[in-house]
């Protein structure tokens, strides 16, 4: 003979609040670690874009042998064919995402002050590249200047690993790479 049992089996309501509570106190925990790796990703992955553009449209103005322009704002990147009114492609930055300084002096330093104007301005920077492919500061781009386009992630700290990027862009050949900086 087995004994009845009078007592059901299942969950008290005291052991689920316990097990709900545990789960609330991992979910804040984890949380603005996921937040914060998704912000370091939108600007490596803006980054990426913008390299990934520039290159674009050195081998564009190479294939159809007419000089091409990237118009580079604090808030967007625009190519346009010289020859052509409408832009090519543009490329907007996420929130908190910001395109800080673009020059093509060597010796400058990024600019502390101000980023760059919004979409259009006046502040914006024009890097041409003419039927060769090279880079430079006009359309002919004879002096062949070699870029920066220092590019920081707003959300992000100054120490942070993906805080801030250079691409760098060289005036003869238009070799884009990117690097890790800290503004």
């Amino acid at each position: 003979m087995s004994p009845s049992r009078s007592r059901q089996t299942g969950f008290t309501v005291t052991e689920l609040m316990v097990v709900l509570v545990i789960i609330g106190v991992l979910t804040a925990v984890a949380t603005p670690s996921f937040t914060r790796d998704s912000t370091a990703r939108k600007g490596r992955d803006f980054v990426n874009f913008v390299a990934q553009t520039l290159q674009r449209v050195h081998y564009d103005a190479m294939s159809v042998r007419v000089a091409h322009v990237a118009i580079i704002c604090a808030d967007s990147v625009t190519t346009y064919r010289t020859d052509q009114d409408t832009f090519s492609r543009r490329i907007t930055a996420p929130p908190g995402v910001v395109i800080w300084d673009a020059t093509p002096d060597p010796t400058k330093a990024v600019n502390q002050a101000a980023p760059l104007g919004a979409t259009d301005s006046d502040t914006c920077v024009w890097m041409y590249f003419n039927s060769m492919g090279n880079a430079g500061t006009n359309v002919s781009a004879a002096n062949l200047a070699s870029w920066k386009v220092y590019v920081r992630n707003e959300k992000l700290g100054a120490t942070h690993p993906d805080g801030g990027f250079v691409i760098l862009v060289t005036g003869l050949t238009s070799y884009v790479s990117v690097r890790s900086h800290t503004f």
